[in-house]
């Protein structure tokens, strides 16, 4: 069996929707050859705010191994910048916080000493000393990992694969202020130093893998795509209760570009005509980071304290019951998933059979994502959500099903397992 170390920064129990990529490899990679090793920060358990990624982990670095796979958690350690968050909060000793943010961000890709997160390198560095391995794994954010494994490889002359979750510099949700086009463009010397020495990279989706490969001139065959996926044991063993109650549910954090905005009003729009009764919103995880949105998203949930709940984020078996059991699932897609850029919330929402309302910022109904199902519904317009929302919700009143028409078998092709024995198959081919 071949042997492969696994660098990630995310992994349960963090309740992150890049946690699970990391760990489908952990779970799955051994049926298919190889033994992984994940090395990766040690997450306490119940995080539920952007602050508490900052404090130091509790506890020793620990290490467990079985006959399938091997995990060191290795806790982390605060850097200058941490401490003083933790110490004084997001809101005072601002002018020194940015002068240490802007000195990581510049720096870390040539000091060690910059990189907050140089104690996973540290034990790779420490594990590849005493345990021969074939191939390193590595996925981002953070980027700084490929720094990591690029340094690993060159020291111990392992060739290594850089798993791409989104763009780095070719994301298409980057701020495109001055001093972030600087940034990037600083940041591409870099991002194109790690790629040409990888033997393989790859992203979640054609269009994301050919725009990474056509900016550094990189070759068909050193690219894979590896789409996300859902562990589709969890919510296969996860039992539906009766449902007394109309629910939508939206898991996981909110970013700043996301369509928002017309949700919202069109959830006011719905609510105004319809009165409904036995109806509920509930946003889960969405505090676990800052986005431009949360304060309108808690104004909503005081302007309607009957309908919209606002949840911690859960350990991940908790949240796939509120899914499991949702009416309808909530989505808001940057751009257009048209373009290929289909996040790993889609899948599991599918594989819950529930149908999925999509809010999009680009008025277009084409996807990549079983098109023209009933798996997912459009809607880009506040009176399209209103309509959307009303139509879902009058069915439920009526005692009509609304579970979708996905199969067992298009359910396992949207597993993590399946795109696990694609790149173990591409591996073994190299």
């Amino acid at each position: 069996m071949k042997k492969v170390l696994v660098l990630c920064y995310d992994f349960p129990p963090l309740p992150s929707i890049g946690a699970q990529r990391p760990y489908s490899w952990f779970l799955h990679l051994h049926k298919y050859g190889f033994y992984p090793t994940v090395i990766c920060r040690k997450w306490k358990k119940g995080i539920k705010t952007h602050d508490e990624y900052f404090e130091t982990d509790e506890g020793e670095k620990e290490s467990t191994s079985t006959d399938k796979n091997w995990l060191i958690l290795v806790p982390h350690t605060q850097s200058w910048k941490d401490k003083i968050i933790t110490k004084y909060g997001m809101n005072k000793v601002i002018l020194l916080r940015k002068l240490l943010t802007l000195y990581e961000t510049f720096f870390k890709w040539i000091f060690d000493s910059a990189d907050d997160k140089n104690y996973i390198q540290q034990q790779a560095d420490e594990f590849l000393q005493k345990v021969k391995v074939d191939f390193i794994l590595v996925t981002g954010e953070p980027f700084v990992l490929f720094k990591q494994a690029y340094y690993l490889s060159k020291k111990h002359n392992i060739p290594f694969y850089l798993d791409y979750r989104d763009g780095w510099t070719t994301n298409h949700s980057l701020n495109k202020s001055f001093i972030n086009k600087l940034r990037y463009q600083y940041e591409s010397i870099f991002e194109n130093k790690f790629l040409q020495h990888s033997k393989l990279f790859g992203s979640v989706s054609k269009e994301v893998t050919n725009e990474i490969s056509t900016k550094f001139n990189i070759p068909n065959n050193k690219t894979i795509v590896l789409k996300n996926g859902v562990e589709y044991d969890f919510y296969k063993n996860t039992k539906r209760k009766s449902q007394t109650e109309f629910s939508i549910v939206y898991t996981g954090i909110l970013y700043d570009k996301q369509p928002i905005s017309p949700f919202i009003e069109g959830l006011n729009l719905f609510i105004t005509k319809s009165k409904p009764e036995n109806f509920k919103i509930y946003f889960i995880g969405v505090r676990l980071k800052t986005s431009l949105y949360l304060d309108k998203i808690e104004t909503l949930a005081e302007q309607f304290p009957q309908y919209i709940i606002i949840m911690d984020s859960l350990p991940f078996e908790e949240m796939v019951q509120y899914q499991m059991n949702a009416s309808l699932l909530l989505m808001f897609i940057i751009g257009s998933q048209n373009k290929g850029i289909i996040g790993g919330k889609t899948y599991e929402y599918a594989a819950t059979r529930n149908p999925i309302l999509v809010v999009q910022e680009e008025r277009t109904e084409e996807t990549p994502f079983f098109q023209g199902r009933d798996i997912q519904c459009f809607a880009f317009t506040a009176d399209e959500v209103a309509a959307k929302i009303e139509m879902y919700y009058n069915k439920f009143q009526k005692g009509e099903s609304l579970q979708t028409s996905i199969s067992e078998e298009e359910i396992f092709s949207i597993s993590r397992e399946y795109q696990v024995k694609l790149l173990a198959e591409k591996l073994n081919s190299l």
